[in-house]
């Protein structure tokens, strides 16, 4: 078949087999700080492919650069992966976890229908896991396989064979030759409960399309890295006494200052001493130390919503690293304050009849 064919019959057969197309992203519990790496990752992307553009190749015009950028939760875990792809220039898939951006290993080529006259990008979703669909039968008869994620590394939990244009006919199952009645028997039970869902980088295609993606992650991945801090109206009791800490409300969650809360403990077993080391270029926070003020604590927060940005402020406790997150907010930067209680060792519950938080030092 000559290339004009190939294109043509592709056309026609993912047109056949397209569906309903992405939906909005779903960060799970994904991190602020996860949600910068990925941010972080599609920029260097987009330096290397080009952002997404369409050339004429043949016919139809073909998505080029980075076209295509979703998060997918490929083993259910609740952390999203960041899938990318420059269309038939390179496709790649990152996790984040324990603080690290991880590259999985993916084939660099999208090559569903194994061609570059009808590239795709396939995914099956299941319900423990979701695949992604790599090569096609019709074209070049090489093997389909289902990728996963499985722990931090990917899996082929199926794989294909289905070679008809030939006058020895290949089907094969996970390596084993078997006859064409039990290869079609075998792919139809294991995408029995499976859903496809699949980008087409046609630019013609409305449904399907890759088209908008990339904006579409950024905006949700900014939702992490740049809310917007809303002045909590939730009031605050230390030990059972209303206490007088003004906070940002991000994202669901109260986010306070830290000269603040350790004013409010000062003189408590949790109470700490807050420096700026500047060799270091860090906050030192030490424990069982009293706190010197330095003004300005506990002031009340200006009325309206406020532009919030990730920060990276470093934080040692007792000359211990720390893992918290925090926002700048008009110059200061503001804790999450269920990171700071378990790092500092107080108690922090809510009453959502009286809309309260609770400080409970021992």
């Amino acid at each position: 078949m000559n290339k004009i064919g190939k294109a043509m019959l592709c056309t026609v057969l993912t047109g056949a087999m397209a569906v309903g197309a992405a939906g909005a992203a779903d960060l799970g519990t994904l991190s602020p700080q996860g949600a910068k790496a990925y941010l972080d990752q599609i920029v260097k992307l987009q330096n290397q492919y080009g952002k997404a553009y369409s050339y004429n190749q043949l016919n139809p015009h073909i998505w080029k650069g980075l076209c295509l950028a979703t998060l997918i939760d490929m083993d259910k875990d609740g952390i999203p992966e960041l899938y990318c792809s420059a269309s038939t220039d390179g496709q790649s898939l990152y996790t984040y976890a324990n603080g690290q951006l991880k590259q999985l290993n993916i084939p660099k080529q999208v090559s569903n229908f194994g061609t570059d006259y009808c590239p795709s990008t396939e995914f099956q979703f299941g319900k423990s896991n979701i695949y992604l669909v790599d090569g096609q039968e019709i074209m070049n008869g090489g093997p389909v396989s289902y990728l996963t994620k499985r722990g931090d590394e990917i899996v082929s939990d199926f794989t294909y064979i289905n070679y008809q244009f030939t006058n020895n006919p290949v089907y094969k199952v996970n390596g084993q030759s078997v006859s064409r009645t039990t290869l079609e028997a075998s792919i139809k039970n294991f995408e029995k409960d499976l859903t496809e869902k699949k980008y087409i980088y046609f630019s013609e295609w409305t449904i399907n399309s890759p088209s908008g993606t990339v904006a579409n992650t950024i905006t949700s991945l900014r939702k992490l890295t740049n809310p917007t801090a809303k002045v909590s109206t939730h009031k605050v009791t230390l030990n059972g006494e209303s206490a007088k800490l003004g906070a940002y409300t991000i994202n669901g969650s109260n986010y306070f200052k830290l000269r603040d809360l350790a004013k409010a403990l000062d003189g408590l077993n949790t109470n700490f001493e807050v420096t700026w080391n500047a060799a270091q270029q860090r906050i030192d926070l030490t424990s069982k130390t009293a706190y010197t003020a330095v003004g300005g604590e506990q002031a009340a927060l200006p009325a309206g919503n406020k532009a919030a940005s990730l920060t990276n402020a470093s934080v040692y406790l007792d000359g211990k690293p720390l893992s918290l997150t925090a926002y700048s907010i008009g110059g200061n930067n503001y804790f999450k304050l269920r990171d700071l209680g378990d790092a500092l060792g107080f108690g922090v519950d809510w009453n959502a009849d009286t809309m309260t938080m609770i400080l409970t030092v021992k």
